[in-house]
Order: C-alpha cells, then structure tokens, then sequence
C-alpha cells in the first residue's frame, strides 16, 4: 500500500486478479500485463514474478481488506474494468475428516471471497461495463474422494457466477465462470504428494483428460483474458 500513486490512463483498461502471487493467478496477471492491461495482483504473500503488475498484499476473506483494496485500486487508477477472483485453497478430507474450522477456512477463501469482491467491484464494473471472471473448477461440477470443503466451495462459485450474471447483467457487467481440471501448479503438486502412491497419481489424472496431459496456468490465463475482451 506504500507504492506511490500510478497516474490513471482513462483509454487503458485496468484489471483486479486476485491469487496473483503463484500458479493461475500469476498467469493471468502477466497475460493481462503483456496485453497491455492496468493489472493489480491481490495476495497474501509476495509474488514468484511481478514484471509489469502491482501488487496489494491483503486477504480476499476479510471484508475490510477486500473493500479498502477494491477502493485503493479505483484511487490510483480512476478505474476498473475486470475482476479476476482466482483466490483459493484446498483442504484434504471427507466430511468426517474436515473440522468446523477447517470448512469455515476454505469457504471463506474460496468462495466468500467472490463475493466480497463481487460486492465491492460490481459498482465500478458497472461504470465501465465491466467483467467478472471466476476461477471455479471441475470439482464443482464433479466430485473427487476426499476434497470435500473443495467441491463445496467450487459448486458455490459456479452457482454464485449464475447469480452475479442474472442480477447484474442489465447493468452491463458481464459474469462467468472458468472450470478447469487439473492445472500444473503448485496446489496440484500437493495433492500428488498427499496420495499414496504419488506417481501412479501423476499419471492417472493425465491419462483422464483428452489429450493425455494436464493443462498449463498459461492456458488458462489465455482463456480469461479472452473472456474479458470487448
């Protein structure tokens, strides 16, 4: 929040990832970035690569951190035109298995936070007709063993970005969702190593997905991008 005020460009478009520091959401934030977007990545801890985006150190689960972040985005640059609400974690265990807490935890990462940011975005999107992009996943459409809290969280941000699309959208803000399987980072990493037999795992989810691989953070950022176009 130290970071001297960038002067607003009213003709460049200007662009809230959350989850920026690794994996997706540094994806997505460079791919903004290169495209010649105003990109503000929103993290809990310091990015892996900041070339070209600002960064906000904040937690998308804490009301007060996302509404003075939104607020500090729109003073420096006058604007906001896309929200990328990419923020997440993941908690292994079955209902049995997950605590009170560690439930309450991943709701509130990942899916009370698209709607605090939602919240707080929404009337500024609605000034520059603006887009909401979501990071769901498959497992809100599925489910997997043992990722309970996850598939929960997901499901809700893909009924959320329904919600968001129908009340808002005669305002002008756009609303979707992204549901990508299994993403080459760091988050998936874990999940490998937490299943008994690693490489078995490794290879089994690639031999679920049609081309016979998993797909890149890259490939994913191209598609939110694209989303977000005029």
């Amino acid at each position: 929040m130290n970071d001297p005020p960038a002067v607003p460009l009213p003709d460049c478009k200007v662009a809230l990832v959350t989850g920026a520091s690794r994996g997706i959401g540094a994806a997505i934030a460079q791919r903004f970035a290169r495209e010649g977007v105003r990109v503000v990545g929103v993290s809990r801890t310091e990015p892996e690569r900041a070339g070209g985006v600002e960064f906000l150190r904040a937690d998308v689960s804490r009301p007060e951190d996302v509404e003075r972040t939104v607020a500090e985005v729109v003073r420096r640059h006058g604007r906001l035109d896309v929200l990328i609400n990419n923020a997440a974690i993941e908690h292994e265990g079955t209902v049995i298995d997950t605590t009170v807490e560690e439930w309450d935890h991943v709701m509130a990462v990942n899916l009370r936070s698209v709607f605090l940011c939602a919240k707080h975005a929404i009337p500024h999107l609605g000034k520059s007709r603006g887009v909401i992009v979501n990071i769901a996943s498959i497992d809100g459409l599925w489910a997997e063993p043992s990722l309970a809290a996850y598939c929960a969280a997901k499901g809700g941000v893909i009924a959320l970005s329904r919600a968001i699309a129908i009340d808002h959208g005669h305002e002008g803000v756009r609303c979707m969702c992204i549901c990508p399987s299994y993403v080459g980072t760091d988050m998936l990493e874990q999940f490998y190593d937490a299943q008994s037999d690693p490489p078995v795992a490794r290879s089994e989810a690639a031999g679920r997905h049609p081309l016979g691989r998993i797909s890149t953070p890259d490939e994913v950022a191209a598609m939110a991008v694209w989303l977000s176009s005029d």
